[in-house]
């Protein structure tokens, strides 16, 4: 029994992957597997900021806000960290409040959140500011030559699509 636990801790190592690697998939872009290798790696790496954001913006970058938030509650040991992880936080209720929007009708007007360029961010203000249109329960926003319509999906999901010149950019999905 010894030598296959043995046997088996060896050989997921093998496979595992470093920090570095980590680093490397960032600089290409393949945020989506950041995210998900670094949720397994964060722990080894809890005090290190400069990961944990990496990891964290990577997230954001993949539409996984709830791994992003998990891993920004850890982002407390450098002035850079502590502002990534308000960054995410602010995405994150960014998004809790697009939810209760569409699936249970909140009036949003008068409340403030710290902006971004984020496509959350940009729908929230424009909607919290009256600067909308609604059909049904499809809200659509016009902003920076761009067209943004949320919409509820599903059962408790959102989606935010991105129109340029009619031509769809890309599509969002959060729960």
């Amino acid at each position: 029994m010894k030598k296959i636990f043995l046997f088996l801790i060896i050989i997921s190592n093998l496979f595992a992957l470093t920090q570095n690697d980590i680093y490397k998939l960032y600089q290409n872009k393949e945020y989506k597997q950041v995210c998900k290798e670094g949720r397994i790696l964060y722990y080894n790496y809890e005090l290190d900021d400069t990961f944990l954001s990496i990891v964290g913006l990577s997230c954001v970058k993949a539409d996984m806000l709830n791994s992003a938030m998990t891993i920004s509650k850890k982002m407390n040991n450098s002035p850079m960290g502590r502002q990534n992880a308000s960054y995410i936080a602010t995405l994150y209720l960014t998004k809790r409040l697009l939810l209760q929007l569409v699936w249970d009708n909140i009036d949003i007007s008068n409340l403030s959140l710290p902006k971004s360029n984020h496509h959350l961010s940009i729908v929230f203000e424009n909607i919290a500011h009256n600067n909308f249109s609604k059909i049904n329960n499809i809200y659509i926003v016009k902003a920076d030559n761009k067209k943004y319509i949320l919409s509820p999906q599903d059962e408790n999901k959102i989606v935010i699509q991105i129109f340029k010149n009619n031509t769809l950019l890309s599509t969002h999905i959060y729960w």
